[in-house]
């Protein structure tokens, strides 16, 4: 049975899609090493990427390495318009599972505290949502190290999360060192005034990451510098942490 991570968060270009293709990436080369996908009918990967993103930004990303020459070591599935597919995820042959989901239905300031209204919304990506939620075992929220992220998160973690009381863990994304680090601790202090649950590892920025869609490359195939391995090792961080969480999960159950 599959362990199945979700990256969510309301708010859309906060690096979800970034996410789950290189922990993916990081977790295929710990786990299957340089085995190619494609060489043998009878490996099954161990790890999945299921987008159910209508813009299927990962699966974009996917093709582009393809093109590129490079392996994808991952299985990739889009499930955008499959919800019976996410219902039966739980029976799919993988390790682990990680789920690339679109931003959702922004509110009105004054329904931010509702709760009447699903902030998940209706239609195909409401009802996508609530089928992937229901069979998660554990969630990564991308926060942005600047203020526009702040209140949809809060929305993602205090509306949707902990109401279905699924594990989840907040990491903060897309922090430029060369700023300094007022954005990245007033970003983790405000986090943990709400009390919620933080990751220790940080996903830098780097133009690795940013150009890795174009260049057709995850964060284990970038090229042999020293930004590039420290790019690397924010993802390898925090698979590495995500590892721990699953094992606490698991003993929780």
């Amino acid at each position: 049975m599959p362990y199945i991570t979700v990256v969510l968060n309301r708010k859309g270009g906060v690096g979800k899609s970034l996410f789950t293709v290189n922990l993916a990436a990081v977790y295929a080369e710990i786990i299957d090493g340089d085995i190619d996908v494609r060489d043998t009918e009878e490996h099954v990967p161990s790890v999945a990427v299921v987008s159910i993103d209508p813009q299927a930004t990962s699966v974009e990303h996917a093709q582009k390495v393809r093109k590129e020459g490079r392996r994808v070591p991952f299985r990739v599935v889009n499930a955008s318009q499959n919800i019976d597919q996410l219902r039966r995820l739980r029976r799919a042959k993988a390790d682990l599972i990680i789920v690339d989901t679109p931003g959702f239905m922004p509110l009105k300031e004054e329904d931010d505290e509702d709760e009447s209204i699903d902030p998940l919304g209706d239609g195909t990506v409401g009802d996508a949502l609530r089928a992937i939620l229901d069979v998660a075992d554990d969630v990564i929220v991308p926060l942005e190290a600047e203020g526009s992220a702040f209140s949809p998160t809060k929305v993602t973690i205090e509306r949707v999360l902990r109401p279905r009381q699924i594990p989840y863990g907040v990491v903060v994304n897309n922090w430029d060192p060369r700023d300094g680090t007022a954005d990245r601790d007033r970003t983790i202090s405000l986090a943990q005034h709400r009390d919620w649950d933080l990751y220790k590892a940080t996903v830098r920025h780097y133009k690795q990451h940013t150009r890795g869609i174009v260049n057709g490359r995850f964060c284990t195939q970038y090229e042999s510098n020293h930004a590039s391995t420290k790019a690397k090792q924010d993802f390898v961080s925090l698979a590495l942490e995500h590892q721990l969480r699953r094992q606490k999960y698991a003993e929780g159950r």
